[in-house]
């Protein structure tokens, strides 16, 4: 069998995998990021961190490929509306992986020293040129490592669209199997272009936390 024959499809499962993944991955760094301020210790409102507690607990609680399922058969039995296999994939993996970012974040604000919050109330910061200019900066470099663990998670999560039929790149090896009867070159490349697709991600996450740190670089 020549894989070759089979390298449009490989690649068109490849794209889908990608794009499936940015947008999933935008929706839960926005959740997350918002969230997580909300329910940190110097902003925490008590019911509306309770509500973002529960919700991390949901989302953390259910399995990703459930919480799929959910998406694409429940919701719209209940709604009594058709969602679109990737949109329900997308928003499902996306409230999974909020609940993670959430919490990230949210530990992130909490480690800074009080101190700070203190001295940009004695200059008269506004809270959001507070969380701008002098909080979140330092989060951030914090939690990168976590962040892009995350991320890379969510990159291999997106393996689980093949359950409600998304030709992804796993779907689409599975359909290469089905017609070709041989899974051990399919999968193992299928294989490799995950590796490349995170190695990526792990270059990327090195280079970023070794500029924001000076080049004190601890990935």
């Amino acid at each position: 069998m020549s894989l070759w024959l089979y390298s449009y499809l490989i690649f068109k499962g490849a794209l889908i995998t990608l794009s499936a993944w940015l947008f999933t991955s935008v929706l839960s760094l926005t959740i997350g990021v918002l969230l997580g301020i909300l329910s940190s210790r110097q902003l925490a409102f008590r019911r509306a961190q309770r509500v973002i507690n529960f919700y991390a607990f949901i989302a953390k609680g259910i399995p990703a490929y459930v919480q799929i399922l959910i998406a694409y058969f429940v919701l719209p039995a209940i709604l009594g509306i058709q969602i679109p296999a990737l949109v329900a994939a997308i928003c499902a993996l996306a409230f999974c992986s909020g609940g993670y970012v959430t919490q990230i974040v949210c530990a992130g604000i909490n480690s800074i020293n009080i101190g700070q919050w203190q001295a940009c109330l004695v200059l008269g910061y506004p809270l959001t040129a507070t969380l701008k200019r002098v909080i979140m900066p330092q989060v951030f470099k914090n939690i990168l490592p976590s962040l892009f663990g995350e991320l890379e998670q969510l990159l291999k999560s997106t393996a689980l669209l093949a359950t409600i039929g998304i030709t992804e790149l796993t779907r689409t090896g599975m359909n290469i199997i089905s017609r070709e009867l041989n899974p051990v070159a399919v999968y193992l490349l299928i294989a490799l272009i995950y590796l490349l697709f995170s190695a990526i991600l792990q270059v990327f996450a090195w280079y970023l936390q070794k500029s924001t740190k000076g080049g004190n670089c601890t990935w």
